[in-house]
């Protein structure tokens, strides 16, 4: 047996483009198994961690016997998830109580503890915890009748060092044991002894300029650019940017360039339409982060908005990372959705130190 075959293992149930697997990798974890139940996003986990066995269905129809099967293994350390739950996000305006993925927790929760993991991770939308109350509370229950200590807190990713403010719900525990949440390693003014949060610049550091959507197609593909690509921006879109300093939003729009819906109040969800500043922390990255309209996603100083790959660089994505796909939409939902590797790298070694390994073999960088 290798040293890398002594690594506590994990499965992914909701792997998306790998970036929950790939912190819990580099926590020391050794991915044996990982359900996408999207033929294209699991193409893209599948070129990216080759080696992890992926199960191409929605996690309803996947047994415990069969995910230690393809896996190969009798028994696993660690099942980890973040089942969507969007419907509880208060970023979407599609919100229903009736949406099915909003059950995917509670699926979570009994394939979990069909597995019998010695720990058990799941992340999610803060609202979960407030309109999604009782499918917590039930996912909560599952676990703990089953033997697991469970906590969770709303945290937020910024102060671990990712460069975004964004809030997630992290739910962790043993079975007979509890994992301790995660101590922050930043602060937002960094005047606590504390580094301060990181800023676009950190992030992104050199990029160069991007290249448009309908370029990269007709040279080869966005693919050859390594997705530092852009959306082809409207005329009104590039005139509201021109208006903008680094760091406003649409309130800092002229009345007869806002949208007709904000020109006679400030008031409602007003990162639209906004320029991003080098100096401070981004916002939150959504699949909607080559919008204009969907967030304040514009660039500092050129015409343009972010690229998907600095929007992949912000979610703490390497440059390494591959998106395989052709499709706009779909590759910024891959990264706006996803799990910041940074953080789960940081709430995996949680798991880790719980399991009783201070020092895993095999851990990668």
């Amino acid at each position: 047996m290798s040293r890398a075959d002594l690594r506590p293992t994990a499965i992914d149930l909701f792997s998306g483009a790998g970036g929950l697997s790939l912190g819990l990798k580099r926590a020391g974890f050794r991915v044996v198994a990982a359900v996408e139940i999207s033929e294209e996003v699991a193409a893209t986990y599948k070129k990216n961690h080759p080696e992890v066995k992926v199960l191409t269905k929605s996690v309803t129809d996947v047994t415990a016997k069969a995910l230690l099967r393809a896996a190969g293994v009798e028994h696993v350390d660690l099942v980890a998830g973040c089942p969507p739950c969007q419907g509880f996000s208060k970023l979407t305006d599609k919100y229903t109580r009736k949406d099915p993925r909003n059950q995917l927790v509670g699926v979570m929760a009994r394939l979990a503890v069909a597995l019998k993991p010695k720990v058990v991770m799941m992340e999610n939308v803060p609202g979960l915890a407030i309109r999604g109350k009782r499918l917590l509370n039930d996912f909560l229950v599952t676990l703990e009748d089953a033997g697991y200590l469970m906590d969770w807190q709303v945290l937020q990713l910024a102060d671990y060092g990712v460069p975004q403010s964004r809030r997630r719900l992290v739910a962790m525990g043993g079975l007979d044991f509890t994992v301790p949440m995660p101590q922050p390693t930043h602060s937002r003014q960094g005047d606590d002894g504390r580094p301060p949060w990181r800023t676009l610049r950190e992030a992104l550091g050199q990029t160069g300029r991007p290249v448009s959507f309908t370029r990269a197609r007709r040279e080869g593909g966005p693919q050859a650019f390594e997705w530092h690509v852009v959306g082809d921006l409207k005329p009104i879109s590039k005139d509201r940017l021109r208006a903008l300093k680094a760091g406003n939003n649409r309130v800092g729009l002229p009345r007869e360039l806002r949208p007709r819906c904000h020109r006679k109040k400030d008031e409602g969800f007003t990162n639209v339409y906004g320029r991003m500043s080098w100096n401070r922390t981004p916002p939150t990255i959504t699949g909607g982060c080559t919008t204009p309209c969907k967030g304040r996603f514009g660039h500092p100083t050129q015409l343009r908005t972010i690229s998907v790959r600095e929007a992949a660089l912000i979610q703490t994505f390497p440059r390494r990372y591959r998106f395989v796909t052709d499709k706009m939409m779909l590759v910024c939902e891959m990264v706006g959705n996803a799990l910041p590797p940074k953080f789960a790298k940081v709430a995996a070694r949680q798991c880790m130190v719980a399991l009783g390994v201070s020092d895993p073999p095999g851990r990668g960088a």
